[in-house]
């Protein structure tokens, strides 16, 4: 890499002391690019460079897990030193995810930062492309190409669009429950190929849930273990009791924008749309689980990185085509494993959260600003246990499976830590755009926030979601010291007895805009909240300044729900723009199977309420046009107690809305123009 002298010395001292420094630079130890006094270190990458090169501008890398090992050699020679990483154009396809420890850490005032070179748009992608497509069926219009045998994924994206992965039609006719599975309406089936690859899928009220197919006998359909037990530990409402779809089988493949995989023969199918041409395509294959994997350990976490302008594409998530299947619980939190119990309440003490293509654990002011997530099978972007003090700052997220960005878990660990460094706290989610997210895992909100303190989730502009904008907090009131049963037919005790608060306390949720929400599943809202939100009023949580809108008509929810436990909430100068109730919707009645709700459209909810809230509420100076609290889906007299009403306005549009609401709501003015270029 190349070093800037000072021409004090003159001429032919220059050119000695250039010669040497030139004969210096071996193939295999990059050299370190540094201004005379300066304590700046600069190393370049380029799709097209060379890991025996310098890693200089001239000359770079060309892996990720090359310049990472130069960022550790320059830091172990000197720790003061401000590091970047910059990253040319080009697709940096990696064949492993880059993982960065306490080793590869920056300091205060001195962070590594990975970052887009000057005028450049790099993208960090987990897939293979494919090419030589052939014709293989002519009447049905599929394609054929061939990849390595065993590769396992569940996403197609042709020319930067989702493929939709095989499916039915909505609720198949003639399938009917039974205790292993279904019984099919013939024995066709059985003749499928790969049988082990179907999958069976549910959705229902807040849930979707996906669970693989063991075997196919006659009209006979036995589904894997442990999946098909755990989606039916909980109550008939809310376990696999409607076929909703079946997906991903080669002889549903009949529509355009279809495809199909036979990971065994090493097949892939494909129908194109109308105009597309797969000689010319840009086809992607994600193959990855992680990009970005950030690991630190409770006393050793990693601190002082910015990845700033890269651009995270392309990833899979396989857990849900193992037999753990997708057992949701809610929110992207599911179970895996075996030994869960029956319960009466529809949710499980112990859950595993759906990881992050970008992921990190044990992480101290670690930043995330201009950058792009597309593309993805898990969350985008994923801040579990012990993230402190980290930033996600103007960035885009579109067409990701399931949440945008998750902070903070559910486990013990989060809610009652035994060490400090183990609490997820003043951390910030700030200004981004959030588009099309849950497209695989409707349960998902766009930004879920688990057990944290002090976080702060603002002026973000989240668009189109299936189910709730923003959902913070966990435990229904269960793993709170008041042990509020904020479940029908939960019992004290249930899951454990608690002194303590949580770690749940301070946290804001300020000046988001939040526009159709809801559109695939229902009860849920433009912001929900779950369990006490801190140990006093003073601790507790802020929802002020947002504005919510264009609600699924049909679907029933409320604007800004506080649920099960909900307690220490104060909601302030929000606004929703015409959200009317809902209804339930337990699928149709036409079902062989079909449940005691199917075709009942019963009116829920409101532009608040909930089911079971403790109480401590404060509403003042929100402006929405129904505005009766719905807490009527479950009553539990007394409760909710201390709601307080405080110069709330009933409206009817957006004109009685001040405009200081509306205009603060979303992404700032110095946000806009950056985020909206990359849409």
């Amino acid at each position: 890499m190349s070093k800037r002298f000072s021409q004090a010395s003159g001429g032919f001292a220059w050119v000695l002391a250039m010669a040497a420094c030139l004969c210096s630079i071996s193939a295999t130890s990059p050299a370190v690019a540094r201004a005379a006094g300066s304590n700046r270190i600069e190393f370049w990458v380029s799709a097209r460079g060379s890991d025996r090169a310098a890693g200089s501008q001239s000359h770079p890398f060309r892996t990720l897990a090359k310049a990472r090992d130069a960022v550790r050699a320059a830091r172990r020679s000197d720790g003061r030193a401000k590091i970047s990483v910059y990253l040319l154009a080009g697709t940096y396809r990696l064949t492993r995810p880059l993982v960065l420890d306490w080793r590869d850490s920056g300091r205060a005032g001195a962070a590594v930062v990975w970052r887009a070179a000057p005028g450049a748009h790099p993208v960090i992608s987990g897939a293979v492309r494919v090419q030589g497509w052939t014709l293989h069926d002519a009447t049905r219009g599929i394609y054929e190409a061939r990849v390595v045998r065993g590769l396992q994924t569940r996403q197609l994206y042709v020319d930067g669009s989702r493929a939709l992965r095989a499916r039915s039609g909505i609720y198949p006719p003639g399938f009917t429950r039974t205790p292993s599975g279904f019984r099919a309406p013939s024995d066709s089936m059985a003749s499928w190929r790969n049988l082990s690859s179907i999958e069976a899928v549910t959705r229902t009220q807040w849930k979707m849930m996906r669970c693989p197919v063991r075997s196919i006998r006659g009209r006979d359909i036995v589904m894997r273990q442990p999946c098909w037990t755990n989606v039916n530990v909980f109550p008939y409402l809310w376990s696999f009791q409607t076929l909703t779809w079946l997906e991903n089988a080669y002889e549903l493949l009949d529509r355009p924008g279809e495809w199909y995989l036979d990971s065994r023969a090493g097949r892939l199918y494909y129908i194109p749309r109308h105009g597309q041409r797969l000689a010319r395509a840009d086809i992607e294959l994600p193959i990855l689980q992680a990009l970005i994997e950030v690991r630190g350990t409770v006393h050793r976490p990693v601190k002082h990185i910015r990845f700033q302008g890269l651009t995270f594409a392309y990833g899979t998530w396989l857990d849900p085509s193992s037999p753990n299947g997708y057992a949701d619980d809610q929110s992207g939190f599911h179970l895996d494993g075996r030994g869960h119990r029956t319960n009466l309440i529809g949710h499980d003490p112990d859950t595993t959260r759906t990881p992050g293509n970008v992921r990190l654990r044990y992480a101290r002011h670690v930043m995330f600003t201009h950058d792009d997530f597309l593309h993805l099978g898990g969350v985008g972007l994923d801040f579990d246990t012990g993230s402190q003090h980290d930033a996600v700052v103007g960035n885009r997220f579109d067409d990701i499976s399931s949440a945008a960005t998750e902070l903070g878990g559910v486990s013990p660990v989060d809610h009652h830590p035994a060490h400090r460094g183990q609490v997820t706290l003043d951390n910030t989610i700030s200004n981004n755009l959030i588009t099309n997210i849950g497209r695989e895992y409707q349960d998902a909100a766009g930004v879920y926030v688990g057990f944290t303190t002090r976080s702060r989730v603002e002026h973000n502009d989240i668009r189109n979601v299936p189910w709730s904008g923003i959902a913070i907090g966990w435990g229904w009131g269960l793993l709170d010291p008041t042990g509020f049963l904020g479940l029908p037919a939960a019992v004290p005790g249930q899951w454990g007895s608690y002194r303590k608060p949580t770690t749940s306390a301070g946290n804001e949720l300020v000046d988001n805009r939040i526009r159709g929400f809801l559109e695939a599943l229902w009860d849920g809202g433009a912001i929900y909240t779950l369990g006490q939100q801190g140990p006093s009023s003073r601790r507790g949580e802020l929802i002020a300044g947002n504005v919510a809108s264009d609600k699924r008509r049909l679907a029933g929810g409320n604007t800004f729900y506080t649920d099960g436990g909900s307690r220490y909430v104060r909601l302030e100068r929000n606004a929703s723009l015409d959200d009317p109730p809902g209804v339930t919707d337990f699928g149709p009645c036409s079902l062989p199977d079909s449940l005691l709700l199917c075709g009942v459209h019963v009116p829920y909810g409101s532009d608040r309420g909930g089911c079971r809230p403790y109480g401590d509420l404060v509403y003042r100076q929100n402006y929405w046009r129904y505005p009766t609290p719905f807490f009527s889906a479950c009553p539990y007299p007394p409760y909710p107690v201390n709601v307080v009403d405080i110069a709330n306005h009933v409206i009817s549009g957006a004109g009685q809305v001040p405009r200081s609401i509306l205009d603060a709501a979303g992404i700032r003015r110095a946000y806009r123009s950056t985020v909206g270029a990359r849409q």
